[in-house]
């Protein structure tokens, strides 16, 4: 059986388009220089369609402080200029999440989406 990864890529979008909204994703990217022992970050922000971020779990960490994660998934798309990686930023309705966790949805080697796991509160 042949799967067509662009008609089903089309249906992800379409789903998502339906029930999600602009964010904004910044990556960063650090760069080390020998010159003056320095390194330098350089961040890059999107706007890219997202579904909204979807509450999973609740749970108390080590230092009693109570933790959430939502997950969120981002069809590829032209305005997607870099994948989402662990310790992106993702800005939605006011409130600012960090990933956790970054999974590639994917038919044999074409990445379609990508699955991410939000914690609430910018990266550090």
């Amino acid at each position: 059986m042949t799967v067509d990864a662009s008609a089903v890529l089309e249906k992800v979008v379409d789903a998502v388009t339906a029930v999600g909204r602009t964010v904004s994703l910044t990556t960063y990217a650090d760069t080390y220089s020998t010159a003056t022992g320095k390194t330098t970050r350089t961040a890059t922000t999107m706007s890219v369609l997202a579904s909204p971020p979807i509450a999973q779990e609740r749970a108390v960490d080590t230092d009693s402080q109570p933790r959430g994660s939502s997950r969120m998934i981002v069809p590829v798309q032209a305005a997607l200029t870099s994948a989402p990686v662990v310790g992106c930023k993702v800005s939605t309705g006011g409130i600012v999440y960090t990933a956790t966790a970054v999974s590639r949805l994917e038919i044999a080697d074409t990445v379609l989406a990508y699955a991410l796991t939000l914690q609430q509160g910018a990266p550090s």
